[in-house]
């Protein structure tokens, strides 16, 4: 039987079946078995850490490198636009009296568009026409004195003088008439200018004037895309090369029609990239029946761009030394691998193309690099590439 001692230091035996141990008693393990527990732990280390069988071969998928040339595929999705807007307004200013087109009408070359109220204008041709009437009039009156001051002066009985100032009579009045219809002419024409015609057939695109609104002289109250001027503009990645797609032609596809086919040529590439998107604007001008197609249709489009040849991998064979890329490398005579820094010369969605560091025939891990250190021994497995 044990004997244990209470709180107060006093003896006490244990009772029967009490198997119970001091609260505060350690078992005290005997230094073999301390050895063979921190054996244990260590082993248990090293097979978490992959460290356990270092010399056994770890199986990693490998690729070959391959020089290849690079065609760097660009896919653009745009949108139809006018290739050109033409504003159109009232020459003389005045309260709009009718709007005769909306925005999308399409509308012939000369269609009346918009009017302001004529009723100043109509007043002014109608003083002229009478002005023009009268110097007619005066005119007629001046040709009749000069006839009959040449007639007198013919038969004696008038003077040189006479017929001279009836001459002179006439020409005043001749250039009266021709000012009075200058006047019509112009008065004419204002009248004409409270109406707005169409400069070219086209779309409206833009209406910013309404019936009873002050119009003022040459103030656009529509725009007009004119028929047969259609760009697409697309806003493309900032690619290096990009300027040598200047003036291809390109094949453009609607989105809702991929199976209908739209001509183009690149015509303007922006030297910049757009400050807010990074982009880089691209403009092609449609060509042929292409040249009417509607406004605002989206549209889709490749292009391909040929580039230095380089080594293309996949992406998950790029890896880190010092914050730099690299990729490990199998070496095919002793099976181990080390870490080589590369130059990456593109990404893409699931390779990486390679312009320095590799050379044509190189065994590179492309998936397992997460367990490798230099000199560790792989069994190299050709992954689908």
């Amino acid at each position: 039987m044990r004997v244990f001692r209470d709180r107060g230091g006093k003896p006490r035996q244990a009772a029967q079946g009490d198997t119970s141990r001091p609260r505060n008693a350690l078992r005290r393990l005997s230094p073999q078995d301390a050895l063979r527990w921190k054996g244990l732990a260590v082993l248990l280390i090293l097979a978490s850490t992959g460290i356990a069988r270092a010399d056994a071969p770890l199986p990693v998928a490998v690729v070959t490198a391959r020089v290849q040339p690079a065609i760097l595929r660009v896919d653009l999705t745009g949108t139809i636009v006018a290739a050109e807007s033409v504003p159109v307004g009232f020459r003389t200013g005045g309260r709009i009296l009718e709007m005769h087109a909306e925005v999308g009408d399409s509308v012939a070359a000369g269609a009346i568009l918009a009017s302001v109220e004529p009723t100043q204008a109509e007043a002014a041709a109608r003083a002229a026409a009478a002005q023009l009437t009268a110097a007619e009039a005066g005119a007629t009156q001046a040709q009749l004195a000069r006839d009959r001051a040449a007639g007198l002066l013919e038969r004696g009985a008038g003077t040189r003088a006479d017929l001279d100032a009836a001459e002179q009579a006439l020409l005043a009045a001749g250039a009266a008439r021709d000012q009075a219809m200058t006047q019509v002419a112009k008065a004419n024409q204002a009248v004409e200018d409270t109406v707005i015609r169409a400069p070219v057939a086209g779309i409206v695109t833009l209406r910013s004037g309404e019936p009873g609104q002050i119009a003022a002289a040459a103030q656009s109250v529509l725009t007009i895309a004119p028929d047969g001027r259609r760009e697409a503009l697309f806003y493309a990645p900032n690619v290096p090369d990009l300027d040598q797609f200047i003036d291809r032609a390109v094949t453009l596809h609607p989105v809702d029609a991929p199976a209908t086919a739209l001509t183009a040529t690149v015509t303007e590439i922006s030297p910049l990239a757009t400050a807010a998107t990074g982009t880089v604007l691209v403009r092609a001008r449609l060509e042929g029946a292409a040249a009417n197609t509607g406004l605002g249709l989206p549209v889709v489009t490749a292009i391909e761009l040929a580039e230095a040849p380089s080594i293309r991998l996949p992406w998950t064979a790029l890896a880190t030394d010092g914050g730099k890329p690299a990729v490990w490398t199998v070496d095919p005579a002793t099976q181990t691998v080390a870490l080589t820094p590369v130059t990456v010369a593109r990404y893409s969605a699931d390779t990486v193309g390679i312009a320095e560091g590799l050379t044509d025939g190189d065994l590179v891990v492309a998936a397992g690099s997460n367990l490798l250190y230099p000199g560790r021994k792989v069994e190299a497995i050709e992954a689908a590439e």
